[in-house]
């Protein structure tokens, strides 16, 4: 090839393009590698570095579940809820101590994310050991960051694909920019939570929800008389419709409550096919259905219920289960025989006022949220564009009352970071309305030049990034009455056998950090604790700040078998309750946690 067509290719063809997306994914590298250097730094001069690493039980279990796939152990789990071991009886009496022995099958997560973390600390070849230094610091963390940081590039790019498709190249870039600008994305990105994930499976099914309309179009009815619709176009629906169903499908193994999107999706389905709506929903269902069938199969046969464990955040936080109390009991039948239809109108009503006057007014964690709610009523001459906006619109009550009805414990810990906040996943969308509208006010300015109107789209830029750009500002802190410190946690759970069993707490941290099997604290540590301990000796309790701190007078003031009642005899008495079975306790873990142990071990 002569030296000027190369030249060519270079300047103007296809090499350009891939020059400049070559510039892009650098870009956005430099970007991650600034915010994770800012994100994981010394607080203080001489003190260890402290990370914005983990910090909820879903991260952790996801973690440990996946390095369990990844050693061949197959699918479970270390971190054990009580209502695990019930279910499992329920379903096969003797399964729960047959699981104790040989692995618990994990009934909280769906498969997808799991999967993808195992691969990926296979590619990676990850050390799990903490090192003297890393109080704060986990290096898996950091490396399964890396990897949610590359979804959030590939999110980016769909939500650039879809925005140009919708609008235009100028608008698509605004939306993209705007996204990986925000700062509650990049949150999401090291806080080890399946969301970036989940919405590039979203992205990618809205991509397939806008080729399968321009499809549709094809068969709109026209002005003369009618005609039936031509069937390669009507196969070529179902497919696209199929896609779709296995893009949702993929969701909700994703994240359980994403399932939801279903309903949205066939309102999609009916308006963006009209003379093909039967084969295009029916492509939708039958590829829904065989992705996520044999996965709640599974689930049903090992627990009597489709979504295991997770079937419970319904009543989570009602009256009969409050905070993590349905997920600590070994029967939960006596509080769901006080369930009340008014509890859970109750939860709803409660819930949804912070969805509307919290979530929603700061969706995506950016004010320009705003503009898509303006935007509401512009009506648009695309049909695509009117056609995904109500969509978005549907999605976005469907998502809120699902929200709303699932609010967990998870919400309490981490309000804005957590796996109960579905509608993060539309904000990419609303933002690529909000960049139209945008263009649509700065295509209207009384200028004449190109530039002005560059300048007023770049001011919206720097404001809706401003956020991002304080945060490099911010100063560091160092980590205050933290239960989660990696290396202290893992010494500890070293103190056990590799297949003893530890009850805490922060089980989820147990099992991540010290990949030891570890029960969630029973509801009291009378005969609960007794229970499990029948069928597996209980080697070590292990209580945080978790208990210190934030339930102790509570618990001291209740009940007399409670976990912090527990607590406050071994710190006033300086010895194990009489008759409790684990006698052996080191005082240096005092007065913030505590450690019991059947014998000396330290």
């Amino acid at each position: 090839m002569p030296l000027q067509d190369w030249i060519h290719r270079f300047e103007e063809g296809g090499g350009a393009r891939w020059m400049g997306r070559l510039a892009t994914v650098l870009a956005f590298a430099a970007l991650a590698a600034a915010y994770d250097s800012v994100a994981c730094r010394e607080a203080l001069p001489g003190y260890p570095p402290t990370c914005e690493g983990f910090a909820s039980r879903d991260a952790m279990d996801s973690a440990q579940l996946a390095r369990n796939l990844a050693a061949g152990k197959g699918y479970v789990t270390d971190s054990i809820p009580p209502v695990s071991l019930y279910l499992l009886d329920r379903m096969n009496p003797g399964a729960a101590k047959k699981a104790l022995d040989q692995g618990v099958p994990d009934l909280s997560q769906p498969p997808t994310y799991p999967a993808l973390l195992a691969a990926w600390m296979k590619a990676t070849g990850m050390d799990f050991k903490t090192k003297p230094g890393q109080v704060w610091y986990y290096t898996p963390e950091c490396w399964i960051a890396v990897l949610n940081q590359g979804l959030f590039l590939a999110a980016a790019a769909l939500l650039f694909s879809v925005t140009r498709r919708l609008f235009d190249n100028r608008v698509g870039w605004l939306a993209a920019v705007i996204f990986t600008g925000t700062v509650l994305f990049w949150r999401f990105s090291v806080s080890g939570l399946s969301t970036m994930l989940a919405m590039v499976v979203f992205l990618a099914m809205v991509r397939a929800m806008v080729a399968m309309e321009e499809r549709g179009r094809v068969n709109e009815p026209k002005a003369g008389p009618p005609t039936p619709p031509e069937e390669d176009n009507v196969k070529s629906l179902f497919w696209w419709g199929a896609l779709i169903g296995v893009l949702a499908g993929l969701g909700t193994l994703t994240r359980y409550a994403f399932g939801w999107v279903v309903l949205p999706v066939i309102v999609f389905c009916l308006l963006a096919a009209p003379r093909a709506r039967k084969g295009a929903v029916t492509g939708v269902v039958l590829a829904f259905l065989a992705v996520t069938g044999p996965w709640l199969a599974r689930n049903a046969a090992l627990s009597g219920n489709f979504f295991g464990t997770t079937s419970y955040a319904l009543v989570e936080g009602t009256p009969p289960f409050a905070g993590e109390s349905v997920l600590r009991s070994l029967n939960p039948e006596g509080g769901m025989r006080r369930m009340r239809p008014l509890y859970l109108e109750r939860k709803l009503l409660t819930n949804l006022q912070t969805v509307v006057g919290t979530d929603l007014p700061m969706l995506g964690g950016n004010w320009l949220t705003a503009f898509f709610v303006v935007g509401l009523m512009i009506p648009f001459r695309n049909r695509a564009l009117s056609r995904l906006r109500w969509f978005v619109v549907l999605t976005l009550a469907t998502w809120a009352v699902t929200q709303a009805l699932g609010r967990t414990t998870a919400s309490t810990e981490s309000p804005v970071v957590n796996t109960d906040n579905l509608l993060v996943m539309l904000a990419p969308l609303i933002f690529a309305y909000a960049a139209g509208l945008v263009y649509v006010l700065v295509d209207q300015l009384p200028v004449d030049t190109t530039e002005a109107r560059m300048a007023a789209v770049a001011v919206v830029t720097l404001l809706a990034c401003l956020p991002l750009g304080l945060f490099f500002l911010e100063p560091p802190e160092l980590p205050e009455n933290d239960p989660y410190a990696p290396r202290h946690i893992q010494l500890t759970a070293h103190l056990m056998k590799e297949k003893e069993l530890t009850m805490s707490d922060i089980p989820w941290a147990v099992a991540w950090y010290g990949e030891r099997p570890c029960m969630w604290l029973t509801l009291n540590d009378s005969d609960d604790f007794y229970r499990v301990n029948s069928l597996k000796p209980v080697a070590s309790v292990y209580l945080t700040q978790r208990t210190t701190d934030s339930r102790l007078l509570g618990e001291i003031s209740g009940s007399t078998n409670s976990w912090g009642r527990f607590f406050w005899d071994c710190w006033s008495h300086g010895e194990v309750p009489s008759g409790f079975p684990l006698r052996k306790a080191p005082t240096d873990f005092l007065p913030e946690q505590l450690l019991v142990s059947d014998r000396i071990r330290w």
